[in-house]
């Protein structure tokens, strides 16, 4: 008889772990309420080359397509009323990352889960979880499962509830307005600007559209949100290029982290168990890892003949992810705090960036870190 893991949420975390670990020899719940229901999601999600790599592994080339490819990123900081360009990556004409629509991903994935012979959708709601024997009880019924993986978002209370876990956190006092931009700018590449207001991200989706996500006060009134866009991306693409730009939606950004991720055969997965800053657009990039890793460790299980439930699974997991999340998450969240406007870093800014990009070995730390992470 297979082992069986649920995996409760439909989203793209949990849209994720459960396509890839529906390659191992196990059978897989997935609670998804609403799997069916389609929801526009102007988001995009950007890849680094290494976790591209390992997604495209899995959705085989012809889904490529999906993935908008950049060779190339440039850093901006806004300086007294210019632009200066104080860094610039790139690697021998490789692709750096890539940018894909968050609602195409997701249906591809929905797609492929349906036709996985080990994966059943439940599309009912849950009632209650049992962390003592991993019970998922329904409205008039109950599942047991050998791991439970909670892919449930920002749900704080009932996280807390399952795994009574502390939570360090802290507010940013920010918030990210993404839009999609059509323009009729040629080769375009992945910016960051660092203006007065907050980063903004320049991310291509394709020849004539980017994603924009602007970092801004969360006290920023919506009235003015619009005329600000348009001012920004006169600078960005030129007074006289075309633009247009679709609804502007608005999402919270906070840091946080919970003390625990795991609580007997119960896992924390995506933003439940951490959220950063989008600056560097490393949030997804973590979960892939994450998801890797605990592909690799249930792999490791399995390939031996031993049980998942009640195993050391979720607490080596966790040893092994929990310090590069928060790393990765503090070091971002120094690198929105240095680019705020304030009277501390102001002074030192220009010193610091002016020569920035002739410091080759830097640049190759920052590409290696952001491609695979701390410990590759």
């Amino acid at each position: 008889m297979k082992q069986k893991v649920c995996i409760v949420g439909d989203g793209l975390t949990g849209l994720t772990a459960a396509l890839f670990l529906s390659k191992l020899n196990i059978d897989i719940h997935l609670i998804a309420p609403n799997f069916e229901k389609k929801f526009k999601d102007n988001r995009t999600t950007a890849l680094s080359r290494s976790n591209y790599n390992f997604l495209i592994k899995f959705l085989g080339e012809k889904n490529s397509k999906l993935f908008w490819p950049s060779n190339k990123i440039n850093l901006y900081h806004q300086n007294q009323n210019a632009n200066q360009n104080f860094m610039t990556f790139e690697d021998n004409g490789k692709n750096l990352l890539y940018v894909v629509e968050n609602n195409k991903i997701k249906n591809l994935f929905k797609t492929m889960l349906k036709k996985k012979n080990n994966v059943k959708i439940f599309k009912k709601k849950i009632k209650k979880i049992n962390v003592l024997n991993s019970a998922i009880h329904f409205e008039k019924k109950k599942n047991f499962y050998d791991l439970v993986f909670l892919c449930i978002g920002k749900a704080p209370n009932i996280i807390e509830n399952l795994i009574g876990s502390r939570i360090v956190q802290n507010d940013t006092k920010q918030v990210a307005i993404t839009t999609i931009v059509k323009h009729n700018e040629k080769n375009l590449n992945s910016s960051q600007y660092f203006f007065k207001e907050g980063p903004l991200a320049v991310l291509p989706t394709s020849k004539n559209s980017f994603s924009l996500v602007w970092s801004l006060n969360k006290n920023a009134k919506s009235k003015k949100i619009n005329d600000l866009i348009k001012e920004k991306l006169k600078i960005i693409l030129g007074s006289r290029k075309y633009f247009s730009f679709t609804k502007i939606d608005t999402f919270p950004i906070s840091l946080k982290f919970n003390a625990s991720y795991a609580k007997k055969n119960i896992l924390v997965l995506g933003e439940g168990a951490y959220s950063i800053h989008p600056i560097a657009g490393q949030g997804y990039n973590l979960i892939l890892r994450d998801i890797k890793t605990l592909y690799t460790e249930i792999y490791n299980l399995l390939s031996i003949g031993i049980q998942l439930k009640d195993s050391q699974i979720l607490n080596n997991f966790v040893s092994k992810r929990k310090p590069e999340n928060f790393l990765f998450g503090i070091g971002i969240d120094f690198i929105n705090r240095f680019f705020s406007d304030n009277k501390i870093t102001k002074p030192f800014k220009n010193i610091i960036l002016k020569d920035l990009n002739r410091f080759k070995l830097l640049k190759n730390i920052s590409l290696n870190l952001s491609n695979k992470g701390i410990f590759y």
